[in-house]
């Protein structure tokens, strides 16, 4: 046991910093990607790579005197399966008929020493599973050759550094290794229960990402500060290189050289280089900022230049002019005027403080509150330079997002274009093709391992969609359960009656995972339901509108609600007294009400069974999806405020290339208007 001891010693005492300092660079990269590092994240990093340097320090130590040591034992591998068994059994008295033997034989070294090789990777399979959602046979690999890794390490004296062996190549350290990465690996499934889900909040942090928060641009304005003060103070030393006070001999003493370098990298910083780059400083670059007009078009260079110019005429050109209006008074050549201006300067030097510093105090509070309410939500963060200069600051994300919503169509014009599309060579078919392996990617991004998926298909072409991709995710390996409400042959709307037909044929003819359920019960259903790890909302599309969902899919979404709200262990039968009434407010709407920690991962087709796509109005019951992909273009009841609850985060499924020209040719034809999405309603 002693041979333990040292190195887990060494391993708390000296690898946290080590841990946090191969962290930081990962925790750098996710915040430049998405924006946000989310805490569990970055608690799940750092544990790891704490946890993997322990224990490769674990089977590394301790290390012989010198690089020619030789250690006996190890010179010779030991490639028995099992051995360590055969010797617990000749070298001990345990016998399973006696329990006296029992607690002898758990102190024996063998026992404990093959307990402590199992539970060393339990971590690693833990780890696999929750944080990288790895399957078990990933896991299996990936364990055995992190064992082959440290076995090798010690056959090779850690790849040559020692002359001879000095740790045992031991087979059976390689199954118990491995054996312990399968127990952390089935561990981890109870206990994921519990803990937050790491994708949920990769999604949270992603959709915080589109959005420039304050502390976002507070980063960036102190790294760009920073960068201006190292420039100016190796401006100064440059100019002093090449004797400084003879070359401003005519603008003034020794400080105004140090004011001219501090101006000069101010300007670079924060005009020059936006200026060039078309609206982005060093910093904003590195953190995938712009400064853009509030439509999300590129800011022109005299907005970016009166944007900084207000802001540093706000805090720092007034002491920068009290500087060097201050220094003039010790030139001889100074004009009497400016002298007599200097003087002034100097001889209210307190009072002029005390106004600015009011001053300033006074923009900080305001910003301040914009700040608080911005955080509460309730209005957009803008400073008072933006304001003056008509710019914002937005993520390179959420510039994405706002010029993708740049056309929001009615949905009585989607039909239309549609059919524009499908003149221009891409069939219906070929759509909705495009449409359900788009859902599809979605959810495998989300439930990487192949578990179980529920889609919920209605009779029109939106149920199409969901057949699509049910074909699509059974073909990948995913298994699928596809409820609809009659047989596919039986489907009124094409092309959804093909692509149904063509998804079960496919399933039937290649043995792939995907099990119809025609016109299934309320408990085959919620046996659906608490198997499945994602659900596909594909039962109502944009052509809905009401305040009443009909049955059989009021049902089904109510099961679907109570499962994302209640879980699979209350949930309630479905019948009787206890069966809700259709005008019964759902959970969500109770305070404080939240998704449970076991529902499902939810994706809506287009728009979510019953909210409008068209004013974002929600009938009762309705679908609260995780994510809503939405296709061809931005519907307009989508993008409101009171239909983000069911929405969930909105991506767009393109689906064509070119959707600009035919909406261009819809409009030059009067036929659609040119729309945007309302600055308020964007996220």
């Amino acid at each position: 046991m002693s041979k333990f001891v040292m190195p887990i010693t060494t391993a708390v005492l000296l690898f946290p910093l080590i841990a946090a300092l191969i962290t930081a660079p990962f925790l750098i990269y996710k915040y430049r990607k998405v924006g946000s590092v989310p805490w569990l994240h970055a608690a799940a990093m750092y544990s790891f790579v704490f946890y993997l340097m322990c224990a490769y320090f674990l089977v590394l130590l301790p290390l012989p005197a010198d690089r020619t040591a030789v250690v006996a034992y190890a010179q010779t591998p030991q490639l028995i399966p099992f051995q360590f068994v055969r010797s617990f059994l000749a070298e001990t008295t345990a016998r399973l008929d006696d329990p006296s033997t029992w607690l002898a034989a758990i102190c024996d070294p063998y026992m404990y020493e093959a307990f402590f090789n199992v539970l060393l990777l339990v971590p690693l399979g833990a780890y696999l599973r929750y944080y990288f959602h790895r399957p078990w046979w990933q896991t299996f690999l990936i364990g055995f050759c992190v064992t082959l890794s440290f076995e090798t390490t010690q056959l090779t004296g850690i790849w040559g550094i020692y002359e001879h062996p000095y740790r045992l190549f031991d087979v059976d350290d390689l199954m118990t290794n491995t054996l312990g990465c399968m127990v952390g690996f089935w561990l981890a499934g109870p206990v994921m229960r519990v803990l937050p889900d790491v994708r949920v909040a990769a999604r949270q942090a992603a959709e915080r990402g589109t959005t420039a928060s304050a502390t976002r641009r507070a980063l960036t304005f102190g790294l760009d500060l920073a960068l201006s003060q190292a420039l100016a103070g190796c401006g100064y030393f440059a100019v002093h290189a090449v004797n400084g006070s003879r070359l401003l001999a005519g603008f003034g003493i020794e400080h105004a050289t140090f004011w001219t370098c501090e101006c000069a990298a101010i300007a670079a910083v924060f005009t020059l280089f936006p200026v060039i780059t078309r609206g982005q400083t060093p910093a904003q670059k590195l953190l995938r900022l712009r400064i853009v007009r509030p439509d999300a078009a590129p800011a022109s260079a005299g907005q970016v230049v009166c944007r900084y110019a207000t802001l540093f005429a706000i805090v720092l050109l007034p002491a920068w002019a009290f500087g060097l209006v201050a220094g003039v008074d010790d030139i001889p050549t100074t004009p009497a005027e400016l002298r007599t201006l200097a003087s002034l300067c100097v001889h209210d030097k307190t009072a002029l403080t005390l106004i600015w510093c009011a001053g300033v105090l006074a923009w900080a509070a305001t910003l301040a509150v914009r700040a608080w309410r911005a955080w509460r939500g309730r209005a957009p963060f803008i400073m008072l330079n933006g304001l003056i200069s008509d710019t914002r600051i937005m993520t390179e994300d959420g510039i994405k997002q706002i010029r993708e919503r740049t056309h929001v169509l009615d949905v009585g014009k989607v039909a239309e274009l549609e059919q524009r599309i499908a003149a221009g060579g891409t069939s219906l078919g070929a759509l909705m093709e495009r449409a359900g392996c788009a859902i599809a990617d979605q959810m495998r991004s989300w439930v990487p391992d192949p578990a179980p998926i529920l889609i919920l298909t209605g009779s029109g072409n939106n149920g199409g969609d969901g057949w699509v991709c049910g074909r699509a995710l059974a073909q990948a390996g995913w298994p699928v359960a596809l409820a609809c409400p009659r047989p596919p042959e039986q489907l009124s709307a094409e092309p959804a009656r093909t692509a149904a037909f063509e998804a079960v044929t496919a399933a039937e003819a290649h043995g792939w995972p995907l099990s119809v359920l025609v016109a299934p019960t309320p408990e085959e259903l919620s046996r659906e339901f608490d198997r499945a790890s994602g659900v596909v909302d594909a039962i109502l599309g944009t052509g809905f509108s009401g305040m009443q969902v009909r049955e059989p899919y009021a049902t089904w979404m109510q099961l679907a609600n109570r499962r994302r709200f209640h879980g699979k262990l209350t949930r309630k039968r479905i019948g009787g007294a206890r069966h809700p009434q259709a005008g019964k407010r759902t959970p969500a709407h109770a305070k404080g009400a939240g998704k449970a920690k076991d529902a499902p991962f939810t994706i809506a087709a287009d728009v979510p069974s019953g909210v409008s796509a068209q004013t974002g109005d929600a009938a009762l019951p309705r679908i609260y999806a995780d994510e809503t992909v939405t296709m061809i273009v931005y519907k307009p009841g989508l993008l409101t405020r009171k239909a983000a609850p069911m929405t969930g985060a909105v991506r767009l499924a393109p689906l064509v290339d070119d959707v600009e020209r035919y909406l261009d040719a819809m409009m030059q034809s009067g036929r659609v208007p040119r729309g945007r999405a309302r600055e308020a309603d964007l996220p």
